[in-house]
């Protein structure tokens, strides 16, 4: 019997088989089969960036009906239906071709006898003409659009998964969730996914949405909820690790479930768990072993093109900015400065205006923290820098960190960017003056 392997247990990219935590206690799966049964009323899950939401649905409506289609890939309100018909397999145009073939024969004989009786020879001529005359017609037909994907998918198991609805421009949001609303209402089943402080958009786009959404709150997940993963995964693996370590990857997946799943593939590599063990093992870890661990983990996704961005700032001349000096005898300019903060213990995925200011107290020596007015410009400056990043690097899902400033919060929606922040040693040699 083959055992299965590390990288079949541990799936941060795909749909974890071996390793669902059905989080039962919070009915999501419930409230979502519900909805299935009346598909014409849009289903808005809300959570965190890589907190689950996709393989929530995914379990609900089956992996392969599931079309997903990000909303930053939308930048007009037809586009929409587009991509949802190349995932589909449609042809951009279809030709269609008749032919008509005629054909006309006609055949003359002519038979003879000569000679005398019983006595003679016989002559036989015969001529055949043919005509043939054929027709061909032809006709090509165009995609049609959200009429085309209504008259493939309504009434069907298959589900359209719009993620991230508020990075579709905000002048066509309102088209788009009219036809949200019009595929919906004949039969097509349409679920919104989007972060928390952006789940209401699409109702704020059409306030005729209202008591046409199906809301479905996902929080982070607990530290308790991330502990089955490896619960779950190093049961099938053969190995016992230790508490204290499993407790400590627990808390800096910082509530993403898919991140923990990337570190326990990373604790197997470490550890050389390829497959299953037998007989089974226990495993404890001192702190080299989960510092190397969580280092190799914050490798898998490289964001030192924006963390360089991000801690340069905009243009400024030598010596311009002043530098903070932190309390592990580091310094760095203001940009630097709130970044640090931003990676500081516990990991947080937002951080409202009065606990970063709390932060750079505690990094900074007494006295020499930045003041108010020069963080909440220096945190719209990030926002700004970290927008024009994704857009310079080609990105589709929409920036890995933003400033509120509405509600004066700093967000990080990638939790990955947190993780990178706090465990790629990128922060810390810059401010060691290495550079980044």
């Amino acid at each position: 019997m083959t055992r299965l392997s590390a990288a079949e247990v541990f799936t941060p990219t795909s749909y974890p088989t071996y390793t669902y935590v059905p989080r039962d206690e919070l009915h999501h799966e419930r409230l979502l089969r519900q909805w299935t049964q009346s598909s014409t009323q849009i289903a808005s899950v809300s959570g965190p960036s890589k907190a689950g939401k996709t393989v929530l649905v995914q379990r609900v409506v089956g992996e392969g009906n599931l079309i997903t289609v990000s909303g930053a890939s939308v930048r007009e309100a037809d586009q929409l239906w587009e991509r949802v018909l190349d995932w589909y397999g449609e042809p951009h145009t279809t030709t269609a071709s008749h032919g008509d073939t005629t054909t006309d024969s006609k055949t003359n004989e002519r038979v003879g006898t000569l000679g005398l009786a019983g006595m003679g020879a016989s002559s036989r001529a015969t001529a055949a003409s043919t005509s043939a005359a054929a027709e061909t017609t032809q006709a090509t037909v165009h995609r049609r659009g959200l009429p085309q994907v209504v008259g493939e998918l309504a009434g069907t198991a298959l589900t359209l998964l719009l993620d991230d609805f508020h990075y579709i421009p905000a002048a066509i949001q309102s088209d788009v969730a009219q036809q949200l609303k019009d595929a919906a209402s004949r039969g097509v089943r349409i679920c919104v996914a989007s972060v928390p402080h952006r789940a209401d958009n699409i109702v704020r786009a059409l306030p005729e949405l209202r008591g046409r959404v199906l809301a479905i709150d996902i929080d982070y997940w607990t530290r308790r909820d991330l502990l089955e993963i490896p619960r779950l995964g190093c049961e099938r693996l053969g190995i016992h690790v230790d508490t204290p370590s499993l407790t400590m990857f627990a808390t800096e997946a910082a509530g993403s479930p898919q991140l923990m799943q990337s570190i326990c593939l990373w604790m197997c590599n470490h550890l050389g768990v390829r497959e299953a063990a037998l007989p089974p093992r226990a495993v404890t870890l001192d702190e080299a072993a989960r510092k190397e661990i969580l280092f190799l983990t914050s490798c898998t996704v490289d964001f030192r093109s924006l963390v360089r961005a991000l801690i340069s700032g905009p243009k400024a001349r030598p010596g311009e900015r002043k530098k903070y000096l932190h309390r592990d005898g580091r310094e760095g300019d203001i940009y630097l400065t709130i970044m640090r903060a931003v990676a500081m213990d516990p990991p947080r995925l937002t951080l409202e205006y009065g606990e970063l200011g709390r932060r750079l107290e505690v990094l900074c020596t007494q006295n020499d923290s930045p003041d108010g007015a020069s963080v909440v410009r220096t945190c719209v400056a990030l926002g700004q820098i970290a927008r024009s990043a994704e857009l310079g690097f080609g990105g589709t899902t929409g920036a890995s960190l933003e400033w509120e400033e509405r509600d004066q919060v700093f967000v990080l929606p990638d939790p990955y960017l947190l993780f990178y922040l706090r465990w790629s040693g990128m922060l810390e040699r810059a401010a060691e003056g290495d550079g980044a």
